[in-house]
């Protein structure tokens, strides 16, 4: 059995917190009992902390299909669900996808009108869904962002949108002066969440070529070493690339 990952240390909200959560997140198992936890904190955090956000959601799929498991206000939570209801929307597309999906003007979407006039009555005009991912790589929710302003937005989206096109090459977006300290954690967070993926993609990449297996069985075996250590994927991954195998 894999020992789960020690949750982050507790601090005050504040510069470089959301950073840390979404770097933690993305070192941690998809199945671990923590990730619930972290999903609640970065909600709270980036609402509390970007200044263009308004509300903040998480969207999550299990079994029984798409659900909010986190959220700053009902408001968001009424988004979400009229998006489940038609079964379409950007919190949808952003998990489906693994790709962010931005509305700079919730007014003018013709695609999702649903979501678009559940949005409006709310007084919502701009919206960003970000899809997170934990330490297999793939998307495990999908960081729902909701805003008042247009204008102030657009900056944010267009910094978390480069953020994921320069994520293959390892590169970090462009300045971020528009942006305000929170704004800049949340990119911050996403650009070394991007960089704890790739150890974590290397290093089983390396596993499947040592072992001839495939990625599932190499994702355990990375576990397996993970829970006989120190209980920390990233740290596992990490030794593997160093090691050479």
């Amino acid at each position: 059995m894999t020992r789960s990952q020690p949750p982050a240390q507790a601090r005050p909200p504040g510069r470089g917190t959301l950073a840390d959560l979404l770097i933690d997140l993305a070192g941690t198992a998809d199945d671990d009992s923590t990730v619930g936890g972290r999903l609640s904190s970065i909600v709270q955090l980036t609402a509390d902390m970007v200044d263009a956000v308004a509300f903040a959601s998480v969207t999550r799929q299990g079994e029984s299909g798409y659900s909010t498991v986190a959220v700053s206000s009902e408001l968001a939570l009424a988004v979400d669900e009229a998006q489940y209801a038609d079964k379409a929307g950007p919190c949808l597309d952003a998990l489906d996808g693994g790709s962010p999906t931005s509305v700079p003007r919730i007014d003018a979407t013709m695609i999702w009108p649903t979501f678009r006039d559940a949005a409006y009555k709310l007084g919502l005009r701009s919206s960003l869904s970000i899809p997170l991912f934990a330490g297999r790589g793939l998307p495990v929710a999908a960081l729902n962002l909701y805003g008042h302003d247009p204008a102030a937005m657009a900056p944010l989206s267009a910094a978390v949108l480069a953020a994921y096109n320069d994520a293959p090459e390892g590169r970090p977006p462009g300045p971020a002066e528009d942006l305000c300290p929170g704004a800049q954690d949340l990119i911050a967070g996403l650009v070394g969440a991007f960089a704890v993926r790739a150890t974590i993609q290397q290093a089983i990449g390396m596993i499947i070529s040592d072992r001839q297996t495939n990625a599932d069985l190499a994702y355990a075996l990375l576990r397996s070493r993970a829970a006989e250590s120190t209980g920390s994927l990233i740290e596992a991954a990490t030794t593997v690339v160093a090691d050479g195998r």
